[in-house]
């Protein structure tokens, strides 16, 4: 169906074209008309716009040969299948467009399938790509990467913070207890010094180290005797006392001492780490900048990369479905059946190995070795009718164009290509064709390597003579229902081009637009404008 509609619209766009095969467009209309409002004093020629509107795109490549009578065809399949429907007879009259025959096209459905799946796969990668907020995220990644960090060196400096205040303090009581030591050691030494006088009479320093619950003295002998004074004197009292506090703030000076190294350690090891906590969040900062850079600048880039995969994949589309409709066998002329070697369930397309049928029916002709086939005039047995080809066509009237394409052209003509022929000779008579072959080896013309390509006419009209000069113009590329401009409008540069689009205003802005298939009158956009707005021509 996508070859039919591309030629029926290639044969719509074929009858307005001019004596090379220009369609008159818009543009000449009203290039005429800003002629003619120039000769009445028009100062400035009005925008000649077109709509962007879903249509079809054709890629061509053109050559000029001379027609030429053709009195018989031959006829085949590209590829070699399994026959599966043979619906002509030898000796029934075909007309051109009539379907002869079809091959089993499972493989070929499976492989459009596969493509078309392929296709809308890489389209919706590239969809993904323009409608996807990828740079916007990596900036938003970015702006958190740079409060993460600020948030990390805020820690960091409350830590240290933390941990000086800590310090500051543990030291502080360090200093305090020191010196509530020493000022307790002093009171105490005073203390004790007064017990011991009012214990001895000065003649016994009690040093404070015994038990303090013995009260008991002794004399310059050494024997114990009773105190004969209050035992429990103030000063003894506060002496007991002043021991104990000593001690007591020994111990807090120890455990002073211990906290401080501890918090000392904590806080060299929490450095240690808000440092490397800090170093990690510049560095992911730093990476979700890049990204933020990469994504930005990037983008372009992976549009047109993903672009040009969707391309491929619709080549590949494109081309399983000529395989599929090579499946089908069409005459390309009107004519007689003359010879048919195959028959239903043999393998066709390649030649060999085939059946030749009787005329009128689905028999096969008899056996050469049977005796009853004919002989030449050397007495060899008869070669078999029609050769290699499949279907031969007899009383062919019709003619075809052999005409020398260069090499870069000629790789792109395959067998069974939609052609349109126009004549130089005949103005506006354009009539469609067919390639049936291209010539394997190159032939040297004019220090230029061309491939001769012959097109036969599928109609034909009685103005036609041989020896006119014609110009074959062979579709080797279309796309039907996608979104065109003009390809005048557009100012192309590689995958891309620009656009005039006319505003509600009157004034107009420049658009770029991603390309897909250029054509010869029109291009296919696959974004940067819309479907109803209005493009401006390019005078001139």
């Amino acid at each position: 169906m996508h070859a039919l509609r591309l030629w029926r619209d290639a044969m719509q766009w074929s009858r307005l074209s001019t004596v090379r095969g220009r369609w008159l467009t818009g543009t000449a209309i009203a290039l005429v008309a800003a002629l003619i409002a120039a000769g009445c004093g028009t100062a400035t020629p009005p925008r000649t716009t077109v709509k962007v509107v879903r249509g079809s795109v054709a890629r061509t490549v053109a050559a000029t040969g001379t027609l030429q009578a053709v009195a018989e065809q031959k006829l085949g399949f590209d590829q070699a299948g399994k026959l599966t429907q043979l619906l002509v007879t030898v000796g029934q009259h075909v007309e051109a467009g009539q379907v002869l025959a079809r091959i089993d096209d499972f493989d070929a459905k499976d492989h459009l399938d596969r493509a078309r799946g392929e296709l809308a796969r890489q389209q919706a990668a590239l969809d993904r790509i323009r409608d996807g907020n990828k740079a916007d995220a990596a900036q938003d990644d970015y702006h958190e990467a740079k409060k993460e960090l600020g948030a990390t060196k805020d820690q960091a400096d409350a830590v240290d913070g933390a941990n000086d205040d800590s310090i500051s303090q543990t030291k502080d009581q360090l200093d305090s207890d020191r010196e509530n030591l020493r000022a307790v050691r002093v009171q105490a030494k005073a203390d004790q010094d007064k017990c011991n006088r009012s214990l001895t009479g000065n003649s016994h320093r009690y040093d404070g180290y015994g038990d303090s619950a013995d009260l008991s003295t002794k004399d310059q002998k050494g024997v114990l005797a009773e105190n004969p004074l209050n035992l429990h004197a103030p000063s003894c009292e506060r002496a007991e006392k002043g021991k104990a506090a000593v001690a007591s703030y020994q111990r807090r000076i120890e455990r002073d001492q211990a906290v401080l190294a501890h918090l000392q350690r904590r806080q060299t090891i929490d450095h240690a780490e808000q440092d490397v906590a800090v170093a990690h969040a510049h560095r992911e900062a730093s990476a979700a900048g890049d990204a933020a850079d990469g994504a930005t600048s990037d983008r372009p880039h992976d549009i047109d990369e993903q672009a040009a995969i969707v391309s491929v994949a619709l080549a590949r589309v494109h081309s399983a479905q000529r395989d599929l409709d090579n499946t089908t066998l069409v005459a390309p002329v009107a004519g007689v059946v003359a010879t048919i070697s195959g028959t239903v369930g043999e393998h066709v397309g390649s030649g060999g190995g085939t059946t030749p049928l009787a005329p009128g029916s689905g028999a096969a002709l008899p056996d050469m070795d049977s005796g009853v086939g004919g002989k030449d005039d050397t007495g060899n047995k008869a070669q078999r009718p029609g050769g290699d080809a499949f279907i031969t066509l007899k009383n062919v009237d019709t003619f075809q164009v052999v005409a020398a394409f260069e090499e870069a052209d000629a790789a792109q003509i395959e067998r069974g290509q939609k052609v349109l022929v126009s004549f130089d000779a005949l103005p506006g008579l354009t009539r469609a064709a067919t390639v049936t072959s291209v010539a394997p080896t190159g032939a040297q013309i004019k220090d230029v390597t061309n491939y001769y390509v012959t097109v036969v006419l599928n109609e034909t009209d009685p103005r036609l003579k041989g020896g006119l000069t014609a110009e074959t113009k062979v579709i080797v590329g279309g796309l039907d229902n996608v979104l065109v401009v003009p390809t005048a409008a557009v100012q192309r540069g590689g995958d891309t081009g620009v656009v005039e689009l006319l505003q509600p205003d009157g004034t107009t802005r420049q658009a770029q637009v991603e390309l897909g298939l250029v054509g010869d009158d029109t291009t296919q956009v696959l974004g940067g404008v819309r479907e109803g707005q209005r493009v401006v021509i390019a005078q001139g």
